[in-house]
């Protein structure tokens, strides 16, 4: 099948900057023997690849919408998509939030945290996130419920298969008994830790609290793009100041339940006990 790309394709296939960061163009030859997805978007190249993940992600386009090109992380019609305009700038910020970190190579940011990460795997205590993620960190808490051993297990296999985290995990509870599962997020290096607080609960049940921990990013129109087309979801509840990944993260766990800081503080002006807990635990 034939495709009539924009002009756009053509400037950033040959712009060499690019090329030494690792974006891939396929050329109109392999494209005319490319099929569209199921979505009707066509991939027209490749993102640079990642330590943190073994595939690559797509740089995919819409033909009705010729003045955009859209990043697909995971190669998935039903994960979210990042809409970017077609130009090197627009890339050059792109390439420094989600790739630079963990390209490889031995100067970048990312092999430096990695270093850490090593020492991380090896502590039972959370060290100090601003050490791996810098001054200035954000961080947004939801509770999702009582979780007992076999949800917590049942959790960390399914986290190992999501696609926006990390291939290998920070912590797990199952394994060491520290209270919480992290996980870097593949992209940003965002922090996500699943909290199992057993405190308020009997023994074989815990309380399930999701904490990322984040550099704040200029992402807040696609996150509320996504977020309008998915209002029902976990994703809409996220602050507009999470990296894209985050959202994905939050997206791919489809979770049946959860609540936020606001709804538990609600709550528990209204005398709810429980509600209390959770509110103070989320503060």
């Amino acid at each position: 099948m034939s495709h009539k790309l924009p002009a756009w394709h053509t400037e950033l296939r040959r712009n060499q900057t690019l090329h030494q960061w690792g974006f891939r163009w396929h050329s109109q030859r392999r494209l005319s023997r490319t099929p569209a997805r199921s979505d009707g978007l066509i991939s027209v190249g490749s993102c640079p690849s990642l330590t943190t993940r073994h595939g690559r992600a797509s740089i995919i386009f819409d033909p009705s919408q010729p003045h955009d090109l859209w990043l697909d992380f995971c190669n998935d019609p039903e994960q979210p998509h990042l809409r970017c305009e077609p130009t090197f700038a627009a890339l050059s910020q792109v390439y420094q939030r989600y790739f630079q970190r963990f390209n490889g190579q031995p100067n970048s940011n990312g092999m430096r945290m990695l270093a850490q990460v090593v020492q991380l795997r090896a502590q039972l205590n959370t060290v100090g996130l601003d050490s791996i993620l810098g001054v200035g960190y954000q961080q947004f808490q939801l509770f999702l419920g009582l979780i007992d051993e076999d949800g917590i297990v049942g959790l960390e296999n399914s986290l190992v298969f999501n696609p926006w985290l990390d291939l290998h995990p920070l912590a797990i509870d199952s394994a060491s008994g520290c209270g919480y599962s992290q996980y870097l997020t593949a992209y940003s290096g965002s922090i996500l830790t699943m909290q199992f607080n057993r405190d308020y609960t009997d023994d074989d049940v815990a309380l399930c609290l999701a904490c990322i921990a984040y550099q704040p990013s200029a992402e807040q129109a696609n996150i509320q793009r996504w977020q309008m087309q998915n209002s029902e979801s976990i994703a809409a509840c996220l602050p507009l100041d999470v990296p894209f990944d985050v959202l994905g993260a939050f997206q791919h766990g489809a979770w049946g339940w959860w609540q936020t800081a606001e709804a538990a503080q609600a709550l528990a002006a209204e005398g709810d006990s429980n509600a209390a807990i959770i509110a103070s635990l989320l503060a």
